[in-house]
């Protein structure tokens, strides 16, 4: 398996989005189920998300980027944000005052062709977007969207109902697809980013952790994709949950003073990282099947349309022989002249007009 891995890592296997296959899905999903391997923190598996989605996603023809940027959410407790983030959050709180359990949208990675992008510190204005409440998130069209799109509340979503969280946290995962990102007013950044990078199409995708958080990749893509493409999407939100969920124990940010040490016991720890991964497996066997029969379904639409339009054409074919078995006999008729007639003039005649 480390084998397979480590070859479909390669810098060789790039993926054309405009072409997505399910095989091409379950390569990347592979790889990207593997990245929160051996990794000291949250974030250093978000970077090598991001990382290798930037740099395999690409056009087949001229092997150009597909994406502008990519960047890795997730929704922290302000009380537990370093310093710089919490100021982050501090500046767009038009003089509310924050709580320890506020839920804040925090940026954990991204990559692009900006070298100040290829960092959370530098990759946006506002690195920690702070939730106040219900009725400001009601506000915020983006992030409202998001929600929306991934079939969650606003409650849900910052963690206030926290037994329907652990009710949904299995089963949600999701996409957010906005077609035609230029002039659209969930995605912000159109001048500083949207149209200077030619963005055509923004595809997200994410779900719930099992810590309470809710996590997104968010691509910002230079060519524009149809919803059916970005529905492919869910299974990979899956295999991130997957990567960002090994180091739960650990860290969130690298370079955090109070990182959250792991389970002591090792025999533990080793027999809870077992179960969650069964859980996951599980949860992948799903997944694999509901796309399997979708696969199925899709493909049997496409015989019956084509079993219809092919008895139509022999119903076609079987009337025009008739048509033309009938005609044919009248033009035999030799005493009298017969002939057709159309826009263009005479088509055709019989023996009796030939002879006039």
């Amino acid at each position: 398996m480390k084998n397979s891995v480590r070859a479909l890592g390669e810098h060789f296997l790039m993926y054309d989005i405009t072409l997505f296959t399910p095989q091409d899905m379950a390569k990347c999903s592979l790889v990207l189920r593997h990245l929160g391997r051996n990794t000291a923190s949250m974030e250093a598996s978000s970077q090598k998300i991001v990382n290798y989605i930037y740099r395999h996603f690409c056009n087949s023809q001229t092997g150009e980027n597909s994406c502008a940027l990519v960047r890795l959410f997730k929704t922290h407790p302000y009380g537990e944000l370093e310093d710089s983030l919490q100021q982050s959050a501090r500046r767009l709180m038009k003089g509310n005052s924050p709580t320890a359990d506020m839920k804040c949208l925090t940026l954990l990675a991204a990559a692009g062709p900006e070298p100040q992008w290829n960092s959370r510190h530098t990759a946006a204005e506002n690195t920690a977007i702070p939730l106040v409440s219900t009725k400001l998130v009601a506000q915020m069209p983006a992030i409202s969207e998001i929600i929306r799109q991934f079939g969650l509340d606003i409650p849900t979503f910052l963690g206030i109902e926290r037994k329907r969280f652990l009710q949904l946290e299995p089963a949600v995962l999701n996409i957010f697809h906005v077609s035609e990102a230029k002039g659209s007013p969930f995605i912000p950044e159109q001048n500083s980013l949207i149209i200077p990078y030619q963005v055509k199409s923004v595809l997200g995708f994410g779900g719930l952790l099992p810590s309470g958080s809710v996590f997104a990749v968010v691509m910002f893509l230079k060519v524009k994709i149809p919803h059916n493409t970005a529905e492919m999407f869910k299974d990979l939100a899956l295999s991130v949950k997957t990567a960002l969920s090994m180091p739960d124990k650990k860290s969130v940010f690298e370079d955090s003073e109070t990182p959250t040490s792991f389970v002591t016991n090792n025999n533990i720890y080793e027999t809870q990282l077992l179960e969650y991964q069964v859980a996951n497996l599980m949860q992948l066997l799903d997944f694999s099947e509901q796309e399997m029969l979708r696969q199925a379904t899709r493909l049997q639409q496409t015989i019956d349309n084509l079993q219809c339009e092919l008895a139509e054409y022999k119903n076609k074919e079987q009337a025009l022989k008739v048509s033309e078995s009938s005609f044919t006999g009248i033009l035999n008729i030799p005493k009298d002249a017969i002939f057709r007639a159309e826009d263009q003039g005479i088509q055709r005649f019989n023996p009796g007009e030939e002879q006039i």
